[in-house]
């Protein structure tokens, strides 16, 4: 029996010893780094996550063991994941090995009066809103002036047409006499502009030609171990300037308070004081300056940390100690490229192990705690993000969380649905403020839901929607059908009724002059012009294409067929896969049918759908856009043959709301905060809000965007541009531009639009 004790012992040791630890990584760690983790008597493999709140997300659910979360991400993660993983150890560098990560402080004149009520009419002397060196986010930023300004109180301000932005800044601009606040006002440059040049009071501080960008002013000479440039220390000397005000105040880093008052000007340290939230003041003594930490501060940030699933923390936190003994590099060996892994890859990085694993949410709360959002006031409404699944929905509810930490405005609501019709026409109803819907239902949204859109979606070149005509290259060579007039009295095939492809054809339509310029009915446009059609959804009220037609829309299904036949009855105009035509796939068997002569499609994967209906590629040829057959046969065709080549999705949402710029400047936010503007690692919360999401794709948004942009002609984004330019006539018809003051819905200026892109039309060359 003894035997079997000691064997089982041993077996149990082995196994213990055995144990493999899954730590995340980003997608963009190499291979080599990974392999390198795993050599010799390693422990640890590498788990890819797309991002770090992909990691907080497999740590909870028991698929990975360990990661590294920045500072704001500890906040966030004790908000959604108060006690689910535990923190083994906070990282730090070897300069800087203070309690916090750092201490904002607010420095006033010694003889200030009045706490945070004598600010009012003062001078306000910031480091910068786009200062990145400590990495302050917009909460962080703004602290200061919230509590003194009361900026997120406005209850007699009328928000119609304003963003949150100008609530602020207007605010700001009445509270403090003069100051400079350099840096972005709005992540909208548009709106950031014509603030600055509304509100220069904000920066007149800043000195000779700022453009309210950085401070000019005055450094005088330079002092070793002090950085004149350091936008924290030209706050404290627009403060010294400016000490003669009534009152004045730097909002700035506590460690470059005291670079400035030991190093730079001690002299000047007895004129100034730190001013507590309380409204006290702390001066500025020898004793206070030489401790790391503030007598009295607005924001304690804790540091970074290395978090652990809570079944593995304990044996994991021991095993780090033996890997990392001096909280340093071991320089070599597979320890070392762990540590380079999990700190950053920062030489100067330290590690300072707790004495025990911690819940996200101790370890937070003694230091800094994010205020409820469903409970923090805000000057502007919550803009409701409608989603269509329970996974969007989880999704949703981390953007929403994360924007909230970080301090964006205005906050956001997620409500879901159960499909994307459902949700524009909530929006339509005003029960929710906006989706990002597929760029098919562009006409729908316009026509059918009063929507409009607020951003396009960026697609890089090969994920931009392509739309192309082809026919059979039998109807070319037996019908003569090589121009759009000959397609007249012929059968078409589209993927749904209003989509991309339909919209496509009705524009080129016009510009060929086959159909008419002044015909707002595009379903009487279309079934007019064919003999027949399969365009799914035709008959179906949820895609009716006008609101006042007397047009028989039964036409634009009569090439339709259903996948199942019923009582000898195979016509159909559903719009879902009983409906063999319906999409993509669905159009090229359409085609297919002897009967039909002409499809209107996306290109995308059309070889792949053409593969499984066991189809030949050189059965078909392009019929260009203007107006001439492809040099041959195939489906490979350029660019300038296509119909359209334009985003796959935009952001909609209602005509003429008036928190229309609110959302347009809410959604250039989070494209700053969580899209690719911000490099993956840097990101303040590495959530990247354009891609897959606990490895689900598609969701709020699809994979294939990489950024958002004005729904503009002006776009910098060219299949931006072209979708646009997609929806003018539509545009002209009922006047579904985005919201301008007094602008009807039929208005005269629509009318006349109309009625000269019809002239125009005469003047295209055939």
């Amino acid at each position: 029996m003894g035997f079997k004790l000691v064997f089982l012992f041993s077996c149990l040791v082995a196994a213990v010893s055995a144990q493999t630890y899954r730590v995340c990584v980003s997608t963009a760690v190499s291979s080599s780094t990974c392999q390198s983790i795993s050599r010799d008597d390693s422990q640890v493999t590498c788990q890819r996550v797309e991002s770090r709140v992909d990691c907080a997300l497999k740590l909870a659910a028991g698929q990975a063991d360990l990661g590294y979360f920045s500072e704001e991400e500890t906040l966030l993660l004790s908000q959604q994941q108060p006690n689910d993983n535990r923190v083994l150890a906070t990282v730090r560098d070897e300069s800087k090995l203070d309690p916090y990560a750092f201490e904002t402080v607010a420095v006033v004149p010694a003889n200030h009066t009045r706490g945070l009520d004598g600010l009012s009419g003062g001078v306000y002397c910031h480091p910068g809103l786009d200062e990145s060196d400590l990495r302050w986010s917009p909460r962080v930023l703004k602290n200061l002036e919230q509590l003194a300004a009361r900026t997120d109180r406005c209850p007699e301000a009328n928000t119609a047409g304003k963003t949150a932005e100008e609530l602020e800044v207007e605010t700001l601009s009445k509270y403090f006499s003069s100051g400079c606040r350099p840096g972005a006002w709005s992540n909208n440059v548009t709106v950031d502009a014509d603030l600055k040049s509304r509100y220069p009071s904000l920066c007149s501080r800043c000195g000779p030609d700022s453009g309210c960008s950085r401070y000019t002013i005055d450094m005088g000479v330079s002092i070793a171990n002090v950085r004149n440039e350091n936008r924290h220390i030209q706050a404290l000397e627009c403060l010294r300037t400016n000490a003669n005000a009534s009152s004045a105040v730097a909002y700035v880093a506590w460690q470059h308070v005291v670079e400035y008052f030991t190093i730079r000007n001690p002299q000047d340290s007895p004129s100034f004081a730190v001013l507590c939230p309380n409204g006290t003041l702390a001066s500025l003594t020898t004793a206070v300056l030489s401790n790391t930490i503030s007598p009295c501060a607005f924001i304690r940030q804790p540091w970074g940390a290395i978090v652990a699933n809570t079944n593995n923390a304990a044996a994991l936190l021991t095993s780090l100690k033996t890997w990392w003994p001096a909280g340093s590099s071991p320089a070599t060996g597979w320890q070392s490229t762990l540590f380079s892994v999990v700190t950053g890859g920062s030489s100067s990085a330290r590690v300072v192990f707790q004495d025990s694993p911690i819940s996200l949410l101790n370890y937070t709360s003694a230091i800094r705690t994010i205020s409820n959002i469903d409970s923090t006031a805000s000057c502007m409404p919550a803009r409701r993000w409608c989603t269509i699944s329970t996974l969007e929905q989880t999704k949703c509810n981390w953007v929403r969380v994360s924007a909230h930490t970080l301090g964006v405005q205005p906050s956001i609501a997620c409500q879901q649905r159960n499909s994307v019709l459902e949700c524009l026409n909530d929006i339509k109803d005003d029960r929710a403020d906006f989706i990002s819907a597929p760029s098919n239902y562009g006409y729908l949204a316009r026509q059918h839901y009063k929507l409009t859109p607020v951003k396009l979606v960026q697609n890089s070149p090969d994920d931009a929607s392509r739309v192309a005509a082809f026919v059979k290259e039998s109807a070319v060579i037996s019908s003569n059908v090589t121009r759009y007039e000959n397609l007249r009295g012929k059968n078409a095939c589209f993927p749904e009724s209003g989509g991309l492809a339909y919209m496509s054809f009705v524009r080129v339509g016009q510009e060929r002059g086959v159909l008419s310029s002044s015909e707002c009915d595009y379903a009487a446009a279309v079934g007019e012009f064919f003999g027949g059609a399969c365009a799914p959804g035709a008959i179906d009220a949820s895609h009716a294409l006008s609101e006042s037609s007397s047009f028989n829309s039964s036409v634009l299904c009569s090439s339709c067929r259903t996948s199942v036949n019923i009582n000898g009855n195979n016509s159909t105009c559903a719009w879902d896969y009983t409906n063999m035509y319906f999409g993509n796939n669905g159009t090229l068997a359409c085609l297919n049918d002897p009967n039909n002569d002409v499809a209107f499609l996306n290109t995308r994967s059309m070889a792949t759908h053409l593969t499984s209906l066991g189809l030949q590629a050189t059965q078909f040829r392009a019929l260009c856009r203007n107006n001439s057959l492809a040099a041959t046969t195939g489906i490979s065709i350029d660019d300038n043959c296509l119909l359209a080549y334009v985003v796959d999705a935009e952001i909609v949402t209602r005509r003429n709301d008036p928190q229309y710029n609110s959302l347009n400047t809410l959604l250039d936010s989070l494209d700053t905060y969580f899209g690719y503007n911000a490099a993956s690692g840097n990101q303040l919360i590495n959530l990247e809000i354009f891609s897959p999401f606990n490895e689900n794709k598609n969701l709020l948004f699809k994979d294939s965007t990489i950024g958002l942009t004005e729904a503009s002609l002006s776009s910098s984004h060219e299949p931006a541009r072209n979708y646009i330019e997609l929806f003018r006539h539509l545009q002209a018809c009922t006047g579904t531009a985005p919201p301008i003051a007094g602008l009807a819905n039929r208005s005269f200026y629509s009318i006349v639009t109309l009625l000269t892109m019809a002239i125009m039309t005469r003047f295209v060359i055939y």
